[in-house]
């Protein structure tokens, strides 16, 4: 025979422990001779001489409606007014009781919108403006390079090669000729590369038709996907 005590200073009288019975006596206030059932997710207590089973959500944590602040439950019972399980996705979002949602007033969206549009444009400009910088720092080197290679293979390959054709042919191993096409083949992919990237570039004006700012934040990240490889190919003609 056994006691199952509970607190009976608390306004629930949770279950709390168990103990041997003296045979033949009567349970005492503060304890039933029928024990609780388990139930996952659920705590028993004490109501007019039997076990009912509230929500315990010990431990767990939730949110304060009013500022999205995380607290730890430490009270059995439903959860408190003014509490949900649902985080806050961020600082802007407002409770709405009806909805019994986070969400967003049309004023904040609209902001965070325009503030991910113009985060947006910069990161694009930032990323090709980078890309840049490997060829502008050699850019009148390269223009001369294929300026004399073009004409050098316009010339048939004939007569001395120029200063800037003999130079990259000589390392490089090639002749003169050989050198030249090299130098032509990577001076139309550098242009084919620039070209593509101002196209890139210009693709942030599609941000300021979007309607969110995740939609805004979603093409940012695609755009800036599609400009690193071409970006890959100005680096390497960073030589």
């Amino acid at each position: 025979m056994q006691n199952f005590y509970f607190d009976d200073t608390h306004p629930l009288h949770p279950y709390t422990y168990s103990a041997p019975a003296n045979p033949d006596s009567l349970p005492p206030d503060n304890a039933l001779r029928i024990g609780p059932q388990a139930k996952h997710g659920f705590w028993p207590c004490e109501t007019d001489g039997r076990w009912q089973y509230l929500p315990d959500h010990r431990g767990k944590t939730a949110y304060r409606t009013g500022d999205g602040a995380a607290v730890v439950v430490e009270q059995i019972g439903e959860l408190p007014d003014g509490l949900t399980f649902t985080p806050r996705e961020n600082g802007h979002q407002t409770w709405d009781v009806k909805a019994k949602a986070w969400v967003l007033t049309e004023e904040a969206a609209s902001r965070l919108l325009a503030e991910a549009v113009e985060r947006g444009m910069e990161s694009i400009d930032n990323a090709v403006e980078q890309a840049y910088r490997h060829i502008t720092r050699f850019e009148a080197e390269y223009r001369l390079r294929e300026r004399q290679a073009r004409d050098y293979k316009a010339g048939g390959c004939k007569g001395e090669a120029p200063l800037q054709v003999a130079a990259f042919a000589k390392p490089a191993g090639k002749t003169a000729c050989e050198a030249a096409d090299i130098i032509i083949a990577q001076a139309d992919a550098l242009r084919a590369a620039t070209d593509k990237l101002g196209m890139l570039r210009m693709r942030k004006l599609e941000l300021k038709g979007l309607k969110s700012a995740a939609e805004a934040e979603e093409r940012t990240a695609e755009i800036l996907a599609e400009i690193r490889p071409v970006a890959g190919q100005l680096q390497g003609a960073d030589q």
